[in-house]
Formats: structure tokens, sequence, C-alpha cells
């Protein structure tokens, strides 16, 4: 499998204001020009920065993918027009979505390898930033979070290099499927057991689907309401 970076995105830290609230996010990004070369660390992209630590940032976290062809999907099922970068993605891609990666899914990209260690958990600052109720909420009801990946091997990239399949450890345990079962996790019982074996999804991720299999929880969590502004 080849897949292609349609565009690649940097964001520095920033005060967002939001009626009478302001938060420090690096959700704003803009794209690095072709053909340049970008260094990779093990804490992502060298000219983007995390805001947030404990809920968007850290190794297992390093890069944020999104698959391009749901801007279509968006704009068809529900007529919301998106400018790019909506999702505060790092990678659009083009030719795979969350329903053709894998847990552990190891690519090559320049001099870089990287792995996908879980899908990604939107929160109210999807909807907050863009400006579009409920988008936050659809991204997890139509199950298309996008996810994250880890560096395995640091290096540099370009906006031309592809992501080369190497290796996959888990063909069952696609990005979608990993979030059908925890947004309703009541009926998913058996596939949240299976999920927690895997080696390859990081710590934080397996700690949020156990609780949610735990209680088995339904449903979108209260962090990804819009109501949620602080």
């Amino acid at each position: 499998m080849q897949i292609i970076i349609e565009n690649i995105y940097c964001g520095k830290s920033q005060n967002i204001k939001k009626g009478d609230k302001i938060y420090k996010s690096s959700y704003k990004k803009q794209p690095v020009s072709k053909s340049q070369t970008i260094a990779v660390g093990y804490g992502g992209l060298a000219d983007d920065t995390q805001s947030d630590y404990e809920n968007h940032g850290g190794t297992d976290k390093a890069i944020c993918v999104y698959a391009g062809v749901y801007y279509e999907f968006f704009k068809t099922k529900y007529d919301i027009q998106l400018t790019e970068c909506a999702f505060g993605e790092n990678f659009t891609i083009a030719s795979a979505d969350d329903s053709d990666i894998c847990i552990g899914d190891r690519f090559e990209c320049g001099e870089v390898v990287l792995e996908v260690s879980q899908p990604r958990q939107p929160c109210w600052k999807i909807s907050s930033v863009v400006g579009i109720k409920n988008l936050t909420s659809l991204l997890v009801t139509e199950y298309k979070t996008g996810f994250y990946m880890r560096v395995i091997k640091t290096g540099n990239i370009t906006t031309d290099d592809c992501l080369s399949l190497i290796s996959r450890d888990y063909p069952d345990m696609t990005i979608e499927y990993i979030n059908r079962c925890s947004y309703d996790a009541k009926n998913h019982q058996t596939d949240i057991k299976k999920i927690l074996q895997c080696d390859k999804l990081s710590a934080s991720y397996k700690n949020s689907i156990s609780k949610r299999y735990k209680q088995k929880e339904q449903g979108i969590e209260d962090w990804q309401k819009d109501q949620r502004t602080t």
C-alpha cells in the first residue's frame, strides 16, 4: 500500500478567542511549501508545536493524519463546506481513509518510519475553531476521526514523499472498526477485549476505551459536546 500525502501542515501555539473565552491551541496550521524538507523527531514535525500535551501531545500523538475524502463526505451529506486543514491535521492523505488503516501499521516516508498508534479522539475545539455547530460530534458519530502516528525512526521528509506500508501486525484492527466499538461499548464488549490486547495501541487510548468498556458507555463524551468552551 502506498498512500499519497496531499498536503503537510504545521502550526504554532496561539491564543484563540471565542466569545468571552480564550484558550491556547496549535490547531490552526499552515501548508508546508512544495518540495520543502521537514525534519521529523519523536515529538513530531520540527515546525509544528503542541499546545496541550495532556490531551493532544506526546510521542504517541506525534503526527495527526486525516483522509482528504472525508472533506467531500461532509460536503455531500451535510452540505458543510470546509477549508483545507479544517481538522488541524499534519497530513491530509489521498487514496486511503480510516477503513484502510490499522493500528500498528508501519509506514516509510522519506527517511522516516511512522507507526499508527490510535484513532484521534476529537474534542470540542474542532467545532469551536471551525465555527460549525456539532462538527466534533459528527466526526465521532460518522466514525471519521482520523488517526495519530508515532515516530519510530527520525529523519527528513518532503511534500513529495508518500506513506509506503512496510508492515501490518493487526489487519482486523482498522481505525474505523475501533471507533465503532468505542462509540457503542455496550454492544461491543467482546470486540473491545480484543482491541485491548493490541500492544501497538497507545496507553492513553487503552485507558479511555477500557473505561468505556467497563461502564458500557454509548455515544459521545462530555468533552466532545459543543457547549464546552473552557
